[in-house]
């Protein structure tokens, strides 16, 4: 194999390699919302004081609220622009709207830090209040 050395001022178009596409001219990068909803559903189980809501029917709550229940959430995204909606419980006695804001705010910061899109809209639904936890074990 013989290597071909070019003089940089001898060089002619053929012998250098276009400059590489823009970012825009590569393509796009489309997030799925599934994953927009597993990363908000996420970032609501990082806030204390809040877990999953149980499930409802015809408006009817199916079980009761527990720190394992599983956050539901629904997100719609469009272009870069992301509306989230999220159904927890809030520990009673808990002020329901602190917790609200502070899983709103970790939503918001989580999504825009993760996937890169903008959150234009976080809707909480509290449908119930966890209002037992298990105790800790004690210890003998």
């Amino acid at each position: 194999m013989t290597g071909q050395v070019i003089d940089p001022a001898a060089a002619t178009s053929e012998d250098v390699e276009p400059p590489a596409a823009t970012p825009a001219e590569r393509g796009r990068l489309m997030i799925h919302d599934r994953v927009v909803e597993k990363v908000a559903a996420r970032a609501a189980t990082e806030v204390e004081r809040a877990t999953g809501a149980p499930r409802t029917v015809l408006g009817r709550t199916l079980g009761r609220a527990t720190e394992d229940s599983a956050v539901r959430t629904s997100a719609d995204v469009d272009g870069d622009l992301v509306t989230v909606t999220v159904s927890i419980a809030v520990e009673w006695p808990t002020p329901v709207r602190e917790v609200a804001a502070e899983v709103r705010r970790r939503i918001v910061q989580r999504i825009e830090e993760i996937v890169g899109l903008q959150v234009v809209e976080v809707d909480i639904d509290v449908p119930t209040l966890l209002t037992r936890r298990t105790p800790p074990p004690r210890v003998r």
